[in-house]
C-alpha cells in the first residue's frame, strides 16, 4: 500500500482524512461569508412575490390565522373581490369556534363580525384534509358563483404550494390566480433561519412541496 499526503492507494485511489478536512475547511471559508445571500436565495425560490389584483373572489386558504382573516376582510372592503371564500378542515377544540367543527365556518364567522354580509362569505367544506382536497372542493362553488379569477390570501411560506395546487386542479379551466401572501414575522427573507418557527415553516413547506410533486398534485 502506497501513501501520499492527500491520497492512499490500495486497489483504487481514495482521499485521506487530511484531504477531506482541507476540502471541508475550504468549503466553509468560501460559503460562510456569503451565507446570508444563499439563505435568502432559498426564501426567494420558495416564497412567491405578491401579485395583488382585483379578482372575482378572495380566497382565505387553509388554517389561516387572525392576521390573514383581517387582511382578506380589508381587501374585500377595498373592492378586491365580490366574495370571500373561506377554507379549512375540522377544527377539533379551539377558542372561539362557536360550536362549529369546520375551520371554514369559523373563519366565516370571524369575517362576518367585521361587518361583511354573510351572503358574501362562502365556506368551502372539504371532507378530507389538505390543500389539494380543498382545491377540488372549491371547483363546484367557483362554478356556482361564476368565479373566473381568485386572489389567494395565505401565509407567505404556504403560498407556493397553494398556488401550484390550484393551478394544477384548474388547468383545464379559464381561471386566473393572484397572490396576496401574508408575511410572518418569523419567516422573512432575512431571518427565517434564525428562529425555530421560520425553519419549521420553510423546511416543512419544502417537504410538502416534494410530497405534492410526487403525488402529482402540482
Amino acid at each position: 500500500m502506497k501513501y501520499t499526503l492527500f491520497f492512499r492507494r490500495k486497489t483504487s485511489w481514495k482521499t485521506t482524512l487530511l484531504c477531506k478536512l482541507i476540502i471541508l475547511c475550504v468549503f466553509l471559508i468560501a460559503t460562510i461569508p456569503f451565507r446570508g445571500f444563499w439563505l435568502q436565495s432559498i426564501y426567494v425560490h420558495l416564497v412567491p412575490e405578491p401579485n395583488v389584483k382585483v379578482a372575482d373572489a378572495i380566497l382565505i386558504e387553509g388554517w389561516a390565522g387572525d392576521k390573514e382573516v383581517r387582511y382578506a376582510a380589508d381587501l374585500f372592503k377595498k373592492g378586491f373581490g365580490k366574495y370571500i371564500f373561506t377554507a379549512g378542515y375540522k377544527t377539533g377544540r379551539c377558542a372561539g369556534c362557536n360550536n362549529s367543527n369546520n375551520y371554514a365556518e369559523v373563519a366565516k364567522d370571524q369575517i362576518s363580525k367585521m361587518g361583511i354580509n354573510d351572503d358574501k362569505i362562502i365556506p368551502i367544506i372539504q371532507l378530507e384534509r389538505g390543500t389539494y382536497n380543498e382545491a377540488i372542493a372549491s371547483m363546484r362553488l367557483f362554478e356556482k358563483y361564476s368565479i373566473n379569477s381568485v386572489l389567494i390570501v395565505t401565509p407567505n411560506w404556504h403560498m407556493l404550494r397553494t398556488y401550484l395546487t390550484y393551478k394544477k386542479v384548474f388547468v383545464e379551466k379559464p381561471m386566473k390566480f393572484y397572490l396576496a401572501p401574508v408575511e410572518n414575522e418569523n419567516c422573512k427573507a432575512d431571518n427565517w433561519w434564525k428562529n425555530h418557527d421560520g425553519l419549521e415553516y420553510l423546511f416543512t413547506g419544502c417537504l410538502k412541496l416534494i410530497n405534492y410533486w410526487y403525488k402529482g398534485y402540482i
